[in-house]
């Protein structure tokens, strides 16, 4: 009995080495992901030249790809191959239709241009959602301690925060940024959003396959002869329940991808639009929509970095509670202290630093109820990511579907939109995290 509860891996300590070896599978990805959140409604509206209802459809497209395939692939990762297969198999489609969608139909016809952005924005959300679920499902097989995934989670965050900060440098460089230019773009500017496509793709390539050299296939198959030696004395009455989903065990997990839900809607939302508070406020002029995001960014990343000793510290549980206290300290700031240069870029602050605290620690919360039970990881994160993708898309839409077109009438609009959604998904986070704390240690 005492070899049923052997650990997967017997030290809690990870190499060095593997841990930035794996932050480094998914900076393709989030190169991808920072560049079409960013720029893709501004690149299609203003240099595809199609009609806002269009462009934003073929959002809408993206994100309905990706919540369909993240579950398919969920099964498929926990079904047939290995883990760095699939991951593999992902990043192939991502080179081959990333650069596409940024291509350059601006001159072709309308019915053409849609088709092609139609066929490789599909494409790209099929192997994005590949590498996802594959990278994901990889950290409940690296280790069983729930510092060490904490760990993992935190330096993959602090990755995808880092290769945020590169899109924009590299965006900085390539796209006119000096006064009214940053908002005037049009056909001529293709070949500008093709070169930053092309950049960021070599980047993540090469950042793909150092994480091929330098992860090691053993690390995530090892567990296999493990959980073997461990089930093949359980046959009947241990096994079982193992290999059933009981409603309770529906309801926990329900209410974790509750939990990463209320998390990606904070940092989601609050990315979309504390570009359009800022100029709304027109403080410290043009230069505040580049300057005031990477403080946001800057403070995301020095909080994932501290976030390992803060959770060795407090647990798992208190550090989301610390998160969206900072998230609802940031709506409060934003909402009624004013709207002064000091003001904003404290508002930066906390929204990066809340948006941190609050995604790396339900990510951990996931690992945890995953535990031991690894053959289902990629299952259960597929079906968070999917909640995740569905009901924030389903926001946005509502959010823009409100707008008020009346700028007189509604001239706070956007600060009342970002202090809203920030205090509201991290209520509803806390919320969450009351029912989920009986649940799990």
């Amino acid at each position: 009995m005492d070899n049923e509860r052997m650990p997967l891996v017997d030290t809690e300590r990870i190499a060095t080495s593997t841990k930035f070896a794996y932050a480094l599978g998914h900076v393709f990805n989030d190169l991808a992901a920072a560049m079409w959140f960013s720029y893709t409604l501004i690149y299609l509206q203003r240099v595809a030249l199609l009609e806002p209802v269009v462009a934003g459809a073929l959002l809408l497209l993206g994100q309905i790809v990706d919540a369909i395939m993240t579950p398919i692939f969920g099964f498929l990762v926990d079904r047939y191959c290995k883990k760095k297969i699939w991951h593999v198999i992902g990043s192939i489609i991502v080179t081959l239709s990333f650069p596409i969608i940024f291509g350059g139909f601006a001159n072709s016809s309308i019915t053409i241009a849609v088709l092609l952005y139609v066929t490789s924005i599909t494409i790209f959300q099929i192997g994005w959602a590949a590498v996802q679920i594959s990278h994901l499902s990889m950290i409940p097989s690296l280790t069983n301690s729930v510092l060490a995934r904490a760990d993992l989670t935190a330096i993959r965050y602090s990755a995808q925060v880092g290769a945020a900060v590169i899109v924009f440098i590299v965006t900085w460089i390539v796209l006119p940024t000096s006064g009214e230019l940053i908002v005037q773009l049009d056909q001529q500017d293709d070949y500008k959003f093709r070169n930053i496509s092309l950049v960021l793709t070599a980047l993540g390539l090469t950042a793909t396959v150092f994480f091929h050299i330098f992860l090691k296939a053993n690390l995530l198959e090892q567990t296999t002869s493990a959980k073997a030696n461990i089930e093949e004395p359980t046959k009947s009455s241990d096994l079982s329940p193992n290999r059933r989903i009981s409603w309770i065990g529906i309801t926990i997990l329900l209410r974790v991808a509750m939990l990463y839900v209320a998390s990606r809607l904070f940092i989601t939302l609050a990315t979309v639009y504390l570009p359009l508070y800022i100029e709304e406020t027109k403080v410290d002029g043009k230069q505040a929509l580049a300057t005031v995001p990477l403080v946001s960014y800057v403070s995301s990343f020095v909080a994932a970095l501290l976030l390992k000793y803060i959770t060795r510290i407090c647990g798992t549980k208190a550090c989301y509670l610390l998160g969206a206290i900072i998230g609802i300290i940031a709506a409060i700031v934003t909402e009624f202290v004013g709207n002064s240069t000091t003001i904003v870029y404290l508002v930066a602050v906390l929204i990066g630093a809340g948006s941190s605290i609050t995604m790396v620690t339900a990510l951990s919360v996931t690992a945890e109820l995953i535990g031991s039970r690894t053959e289902r990881s990629a299952f259960v994160y597929s079906i968070v990511t999917f909640l995740d993708k569905i009901i924030t898309g389903l926001v946005v839409i509502l959010i823009e579907q409100w707008r008020c077109k009346d700028k007189e009438l509604c001239p706070n609009y956007n600060r009342d939109t970002l202090s809203i959604v920030c205090v509201s998904s991290m209520i509803l986070g806390l919320i969450t995290l009351l029912s989920v704390s009986r649940c799990l240690t």
